[in-house]
């Protein structure tokens, strides 16, 4: 599982023309699965870690003299949280110029995953959690705070 995390200072996800989600300052976090993760991934203790890691990330300023450090979290700061379906994140391009995406879990189940992390994510945290739709040609807008933008490999930080 991969995520790109971003601080933004507002994010919205459009479909057709329609707004289905927003958020104000908060994280914006693309999301993607990856064949190694698996059908069975949802239940792994690497699934529930990442949901922690994203929304414990101490990327907010503090008060005060802190107001300009790297202090609170998501849920210290009260931000929102936007999550976005991200196949892309498994982009291989080590071969030629048009990336392979052969890395990138299948959607017959990543579908599944994704809506239960946002559903995870939704219960586990005291924060607002939204959501672009899986499989959607979404418009992703946002102002990046910072910048800063941080990136979560399930591979990296939990063993499987």
């Amino acid at each position: 599982m991969r995520i790109l995390a971003q601080r933004v200072k507002e994010a919205s996800v459009t479909v057709d023309g329609r707004l289905v989600a927003a958020i104000n300052a908060g994280i914006m976090a693309l999301v993607a699965f990856g064949q190694e993760d698996g059908p069975q991934f949802g239940s792994s203790p690497a699934f529930a870690g990442m949901a922690r890691k994203l929304v414990g990330l101490r990327i907010f300023p503090g008060q005060g003299e802190l107001a300009h450090k790297f202090y609170a979290s998501l849920e210290d700061f009260g931000g929102k949280l936007l999550l976005v379906p991200q196949f892309t994140l498994y982009a291989d391009c080590r071969k030629g110029r048009r990336p392979s995406f052969s890395g990138a879990g299948d959607p017959a189940w990543a579908k599944a995953m994704f809506s239960d992390f946002v559903q995870m994510v939704d219960e586990t945290c005291a924060v607002s959690v939204s959501s672009g739709i899986f499989g959607a040609d979404m418009d992703v807008r946002l102002c990046n705070w910072g910048p800063v933008t941080v990136f979560l490999d399930s591979a990296d930080l939990f063993s499987h």
